[in-house]
């Protein structure tokens, strides 16, 4: 009973966790001059730090740090059956919609079959391992900010649409089991393991 008691401890605390694909420092750059230019804007938002934009495929929330393992043992199976493979990111939007904006985004116009393959075998193997499901469709983007008001919001969010983001390619070689700890200055993102995507 020992090991079960330590882990309900205070301080043992659930880590906030979730899988993604690293973007090139390339594609950031662009992020960061564009996020800048809509930043002359007068509004409330939150803007995400060019070096954290990554590519969500899932967003576990916090887990017990016992069950971290299975995480990274669920990825790293899931990946072995992908190879590496392109993705082309490019295009800009917001969702819900324009006027009322909430998170502001730039596209994955095409998404490639091995994304959706990749998204569909973690989500799988977390299965296994008594993880829940994601009940919304899978949407691949980049999260570039998040609306805090509604002042002037509508006008960045047509700014951005208006600027829009030239399509750019890179190919995607690992994922990330990432962990998010949230800090006065913003989140701190630390890899707590890589899975390399294996050649077929």
């Amino acid at each position: 009973m020992k090991s079960h008691r330590e882990s309900e401890q205070p301080g043992v605390r659930p880590v906030r966790t979730f899988i993604c694909i690293e973007i090139p420092e390339s594609i950031k750059d662009r992020i960061d001059r564009l996020q800048n230019s809509l930043r002359k804007i007068d509004s409330q938002i939150s803007w995400t730090k060019a070096s954290n934009i990554h590519l969500t495929l899932k967003f576990l929330g916090g887990v017990e740090p016992t069950r971290i393992s299975r995480v990274v043992n669920a990825v790293e199976r899931a990946a072995t059956k992908t190879p590496p493979f392109e993705i082309d990111v490019g295009g800009a939007g917001c969702f819900p919609s324009p006027r009322h904006p909430r998170v502001l985004w730039i596209g994955v116009p095409v998404v490639p079959e091995p994304l959706i393959q990749l998204y569909s075998d973690i989500e799988n193997e977390l299965g296994l391992e008594s993880f829940a499901r994601e009940p919304r469709k899978f949407a691949p983007h980049l999260t570039i900010a998040r609306v805090r008001s509604p002042k002037n919001a509508s006008l960045v969010a047509e700014a951005l649409i208006a600027a829009g983001f030239t399509p750019e390619t890179f190919l995607a070689t690992e994922v990330l089991v990432m962990r998010s700890d949230l800090k006065p200055t913003g989140s701190v993102y630390t890899a707590q393991a890589v899975s390399r995507l294996v050649p077929h």
